[in-house]
């Protein structure tokens, strides 16, 4: 089968997250599997227009401003160049209409819906443009199937108007395998801890610097953390806009040396990190899924986070994590005394996130994306090809 993905990103891109991740773990199974595998991408400074990455034939151009008019000027062109059999739009910004512009099966992979969520993260006018947007989706895909990462997702889908039978639920898998001790002697030793801890038990948070991301959140929850407990410290692993802002924010509060900012930091890195810390903090305003919670959790570490879709499907609430409502720093900060407090109680969680986390895997979502993909093509062929434009 021949599959062409348009997405705003590939895995290489510098502004690369989630939704990248997912896109790669999935298709280059498929590529192993002997399939075709091409990639629709914006550029990057210093790119390549065409690499092979994990097996996927990456073909850049145009930047996010206008890649819309780009999808739509050139998909026809790579059709006739690769003869699709299928085309997925990975739609997690703006919709590409790829309907409009090819006259293929297209199945739309969505992660999360923005809704409201967006007015945290971008200006007015960039923010009520997404939200509008995101209201026209059951009128520009009327008929293709959506396959999403979570339940969450798929209801909000239908609440704006998709019908339930169109949407396929195919969690995210992890690739971590070795957890770590859930022994709070290991955990918090200084023998064991990265060095950045610098010998002191810490709390992890880990996700790119945006403030739809929490960050603000999670910084203030800690200040009052930290006002009891002297000894911990806050490591916060991720790249992004916000960044450079903290610093002086920590200043002001005398925090510069309880947080530490580690910027981006690689898979081993990020694994290391993950294994010793007391828990994960994630404190998104709004989630496709929480690929770092499962990660976490396949490591024997459990997760405080924010109680939002997405999250609230990766995590169990009192089973494997613990949820506190969205943006309240101050119960946030209560959940992580609680948790620090309580051996037992950590432990409980984290083993029964291990054992949740175990459940997701990345070759059983790509064996289900591909029958999905498989029956879209079947059913367009069946239909003569009449797919709703």
């Amino acid at each position: 089968m021949n599959i062409l993905v348009v997405n705003y990103r590939d895995r290489m891109h510098p502004a690369a997250g989630g939704a990248e991740k997912h896109l790669h773990c999935i298709f280059s199974q498929l590529v192993n599997a002997g399939h075709k595998v091409v990639l629709f991408t914006t550029a990057f400074p210093g790119c390549k227009p065409r690499e092979t990455v994990d097996g996927i034939e990456v073909v850049r151009k145009g930047g996010d401003l206008f890649f819309q008019l780009t999808v739509a000027t050139s998909i026809k062109k790579l059709d006739r160049e690769f003869n699709f059999d299928v085309v997925v739009e990975d739609l997690n910004k703006l919709p590409l209409f790829t309907p409009f512009w090819i006259k293929k099966p297209v199945v739309v992979q969505m992660h999360h819906l923005w809704r409201g969520s967006i007015f945290h993260e971008a200006t007015f006018p960039i923010a009520f443009m997404v939200w509008a947007f995101e209201r026209t989706i059951p009128w520009f895909y009327r008929k293709q199937p959506f396959v999403v990462v979570s339940p969450s997702t798929k209801h909000e889908l239908a609440e704006i108007g998709i019908a339930e039978e169109r949407i396929s639920v195919i969690y995210n898998g992890s690739d971590d395998k070795a957890p770590a001790s859930t022994d709070k002697a290991q955990e918090l030793s200084a023998e064991h801890a990265p060095a950045e801890a610098e010998g002191q038990p810490y709390f992890l948070w880990l996700s790119r610097v945006h403030r739809y991301k929490g960050i603000w959140t999670a910084l203030q929850a800690f200040e009052e953390f930290a006002q009891k407990h002297p000894d911990i410290k806050l490591l916060v692993a991720g790249d992004g806009p916000l960044l450079k802002k903290i610093p002086a924010w920590l200043k002001q509060r005398g925090l510069e040396n309880r947080v530490k900012l580690l910027g981006f930091v690689h898979s081993e890195k990020k694994h290391q990190l993950l294994r010793h810390a007391i828990a994960l903090l994630q404190t998104s305003f709004k989630e496709g899924w929480g690929l770092t919670v499962v990660e976490a959790a396949k490591l024997g570490i459990t997760t405080i986070a924010s109680d939002v879709p997405g999250l609230r499907d990766s995590i169990k609430n009192g089973e494997t994590g613990l949820l506190f409502p969205v943006g309240d720093a101050h119960t946030c900060a209560a959940e992580m005394d609680r948790l620090y407090g309580d051996d037992e109680l950590r432990s409980r969680l984290a083993g029964e996130a291990r054992i949740y986390a175990d459940e997701f895997r990345w070759d059983t979502a790509a064996e289900l994306t591909f029958n999905l993909l498989q029956d879209t093509v079947i059913r367009h062929c069946v239909a003569g090809g009449e797919q709703d434009e």
